[in-house]
């Protein structure tokens, strides 16, 4: 088992960023770019510039919209890279206890595949101290089918149908061993943006650093799934870096389900915050 552990812990940098980015364009990414005809990407700067121009997510659109980037050979070809890379491989963790494990918001569905990954974690033994469920406001009756099905459940109970309370039910519904009753659970609500778009991950992150106290050289587990590690990887990193603690970010593989287009996008939105 320590061999296993520390195998991980060699190949996690393959799950960042770097993935994308590594002192330069690594070949996955000029692959995307000769793919998607992009030509002149000299350096960061100019990378971020073509990534956000061509791929960023149309203002408006979530996750779950339907819209088409490129055309059907583009989407065979940017696929086949894609689902050989560690953009669509599951990540497990470097340890066996963390002080805290942190559940990003989702779709109804992602939130269920990260909490199940997470029970699987407890299976094989990895422990924690405290629970961070993260969500917003955003409101699940426009949300895709599976959002919709469950705002009807929230207000049959008389709660409210957002993300943060989808992820408190779908986490009180979880079944768990009774050693979790002594495990403390926070949940963190973020509002929406100035502009009234929903909040962001980093909005959340930094709501989340009112509950902290000193969490310094502390080991903090981050629950996402791919192809959006990375991004929330280098999101969390940024936001939560001048608190000194662990940062870990991990995840199931990507389903089959997820377009080229958001596959796309969260490249797009790792350099940016690579750049930030």
């Amino acid at each position: 088992m320590k061999k296993f552990f520390i195998t991980l812990a060699f190949v996690s940098t393959l799950f960042s960023c770097e993935t994308i980015w590594n002192n330069g364009p690594t070949q996955l990414l000029k692959d995307i770019f000769h793919i998607m005809d992009v030509d002149g990407v000299k350096n960061l700067e100019s990378a971020v510039k073509q990534s956000n121009f061509r791929w960023i997510r149309p203002k408006g659109f979530e996750l779950w919209d339907v819209y088409s980037l490129f055309d059907d050979a583009q989407r065979a070809k940017l696929t086949e890279i894609v689902k050989n890379s560690s953009l669509a491989k599951a990540k497990l963790p470097t340890k066996k206890h963390y002080d805290a494990v942190v559940i990003f918001g989702a779709t109804t569905p992602r939130v269920q595949d990260r909490i199940a990954f997470l029970m699987k974690l407890q299976q094989q033994g990895i422990t924690w101290n405290k629970v961070y469920l993260l969500g917003s406001t955003r409101n699940l009756k426009i949300g895709n089918e599976a959002d919709k099905a469950m705002a009807k459940v929230l207000e049959t109970k008389g709660a409210t149908a957002t993300e943060i309370a989808m992820v408190n039910e779908i986490w009180q519904q979880t079944p768990k061993p009774d050693s979790f009753k002594d495990i403390p659970t926070v949940s963190i609500q973020s509002g929406r943006q100035p502009d009234g778009t929903r909040a962001s991950t980093e909005d959340t992150l930094r709501e989340m650093t009112k509950d902290f106290g000193d969490v310094k050289d502390k080991d903090f587990l981050f629950i996402s799934n791919n192809p959006y590690i990375p991004y929330q990887d280098a999101v969390t990193k940024k936001v939560l870096g001048q608190y000194g603690m662990s940062i870990e970010t991990v995840g199931e593989a990507m389903t089959a389900t997820t377009t080229m287009e958001n596959v796309l996008d969260t490249v797009a939105r790792c350099l940016t915050n690579i750049k930030g």
